[in-house]
């Protein structure tokens, strides 16, 4: 990403924030009024409820266009830059997350479910190793590999072990470069 791409992206989603912040006071204030109306003016109430309504599907669509977003600039490094965008990444790097992702792959293991049966247990040996590695407290795991490693276990768009459409061969590449992320926790 280029810096006034970043700067771009920036603005955008504060402006999908302050978009959604707006329009959740504005459904909430309408709410209200509509409430206030079924004593004072009931003939207002219902227009002031389907209003309220109206808000609060635009409040909840410019919420979910700034997840959608961040979770697509997730892939790109450079958009770490961006405070939301880091933010996330490094909740997915924290031990509660790393410790749910490892759960995940123990359950994969032992019942694949939605996973590929076939595919679970052609990666069994990298799949209990990056286990090992996440719920080991001594290592820290860089955030761009944690996001890698949730959406592994987790995206069935894009999870070689969740899509059969995708090449079983990827399994191993992506499972090595979620491990390339991890390094001994710095000394206090």
């Amino acid at each position: 990403m280029y810096a006034w791409e970043i700067d771009e992206t920036t603005a955008r989603l504060r402006g999908l924030q302050r978009e959604e912040w707006a329009d959740t006071v504005l459904a909430i204030s309408t709410f209200a009024l509509a409430l206030g109306a079924t004593q004072l003016f009931p003939t207002l109430a219902l227009p002031l409820t389907v209003g309220a309504l109206a808000v609060a599907y635009l409040a909840l669509r410019a919420f979910w266009r700034h997840w959608e977003l961040i979770d697509l600039l997730l892939l790109d490094r450079d958009a770490y830059q961006i405070r939301d965008v880091r933010l996330r990444a490094e909740r997915s790097a924290t031990m509660d997350n790393r410790h749910m992702l490892a759960r995940s792959i123990r359950s994969m293991l032992e019942e694949p479910g939605y996973a590929s049966a076939a595919r679970v247990s052609a990666a069994a040996a990298q799949l209990e190793a990056l286990m090992r590695e996440l719920d080991d407290a001594e290592l820290s795991l860089d955030p761009a590999c944690a996001v890698a490693c949730e959406r592994l276990v987790t995206d069935s768009g894009v999870s070689p072990l969740l899509n059969p459409a995708l090449s079983a061969d990827d399994t191993g590449g992506r499972v090595r470069q979620i491990r390339a992320g991890f390094e001994p926790q710095p000394a206090s």
